[in-house]
């Protein structure tokens, strides 16, 4: 108990040091010279902008004051007009911090308003603190774990996305980036060094499986790609990009979480059991197996079709509250994509147990029997 209340306050330290070095770093790097971080002052009330075109945004008016944090008139108040659309989710609040920004037109006016809320220093001290959390809590095994989880995103970040921007195909591309993510987070994460391997190939293999599954449902119901969140913006800022490969990709980066999760821990169930019981058989060996991926299933399905829901919970609200029937449901394209990604994934972790079994089988046999 002493142990989790020092690593709690250590963690509460390290993410205050980290936010407060954050803040320092954005405010002296920052150059955007039509936009500034400001300290927000009195907040008159909303006077709405009068507009003769139809059709046109309702907005509304305030007079701020504002403290300049950064640029060259850095610690002077101002006292300036805004605009913002009636009835934003964006409440100015006097002692936060906001992004300001100004629009110049071509006859010389100036048109302010603010932007967003400067989050970036809780941001990273949210992070800070559950990386440090993960590590009091976890210890080496923490440690690890974080390493694999910063080592996956930089692979996806600076290797995946650059790569499909210059067009390279998004499916096997895909497959080789889910390779590298589980090779770095299984040498992590899997203690036996000799079982590593089984668990690579198992993971591998789920996410195969998941892909597989996926081109089927693509073909087969004739998706285009178009209709997911952000699909048809994709496709007019870069309309050369294929859109039915990236739906793909989704599926199988989407899954490898949960496919290599099963892979791990039916390998570390199998090596346990395959270390101190040299009697078993192989058909010991893989009833063992098949028992133990049947109970990590009841749980990882549940958080992937939960996970694929909850990303998609606003268009899920949208098609609920037009009130359609269950044909139209089923038959509409964007619940189709979703479920093309939710059933993959099912798919991919189903078949992720068999593989890993068997892969872990033959491995255990072949080190008893060389």
């Amino acid at each position: 108990m002493r142990r989790f209340f020092l690593g709690l306050l250590l963690a509460l330290l390290a993410a205050i040091l980290a936010g407060l070095a954050a803040d320092r770093f954005v405010r002296c790097r920052w150059e955007h010279s039509d936009g500034w971080i400001i300290r927000m002052g009195e907040v008159s009330d909303p006077v709405p902008v009068d507009s003769s075109e139809e059709g046109q945004w309702n907005t509304v008016r305030r007079q701020i004051s504002v403290q300049i944090l950064t640029g060259i008139q850095k610690g002077l108040w101002r006292q300036i007009e805004v605009e913002h659309l009636a009835g934003s989710a964006l409440e100015l609040r006097p002692g936060r911090r906001y992004i300001l920004m100004r629009d110049t037109f071509d006859d010389g006016s100036e048109l302010y308003s603010v932007s967003d809320v400067f989050r970036m220093p809780h941001v990273v001290g949210m992070l800070v603190f559950t990386g440090a959390m993960l590590m009091a809590c976890a210890g080496a095994a923490g440690l690890r774990a974080l390493l694999g989880l910063l080592l996956s995103l930089a692979v996806l970040l600076f290797g995946y996305v650059p790569a499909l921007l210059r067009g390279v195909a998004p499916v096997p591309f895909a497959v080789l980036t889910a390779a590298a993510v589980s090779a770095c987070t299984i040498c992590l994460v899997v203690r036996r060094r000799r079982y590593r391997p089984v668990a690579f190939l198992g993971a591998l293999g789920g996410a195969l499986a998941a892909s597989l599954t996926g081109a089927l449902m693509v073909r087969l119901w004739q998706l285009t790609g178009l209709a997911g969140e952000g699909g048809a913006l994709l496709a007019s800022t870069f309309p050369d990009l294929p859109l039915r490969g990236f739906l793909l990709a989704a599926v199988i980066i989407g899954s490898i979480g949960a496919v290599m999760d099963v892979a791990i821990s039916v390998t570390s169930a199998l090596a346990e059991i395959g270390d101190y019981a040299d009697s078993l058989d192989a058909g010991a060996l893989w009833r063992s197996g098949l028992g133990v991926g049947r109970e990590v299933l009841g749980s990882m399905i549940n958080t992937l079709i939960l996970a694929y829901l909850g990303s998609s919970l606003p268009l899920t609200v949208l098609i609920a509250s037009a009130g359609p029937t269950w044909r139209g449901i089923l038959n509409d394209p964007a619940v189709a994509e979703e479920l093309a990604r939710s059933l993959a994934g099912t798919v991919g972790l189903l078949l992720t147990v068999p593989i890993t079994t068997a892969v872990c089988v033959w491995w255990i046999r072949g080190r008893r029997h060389p």
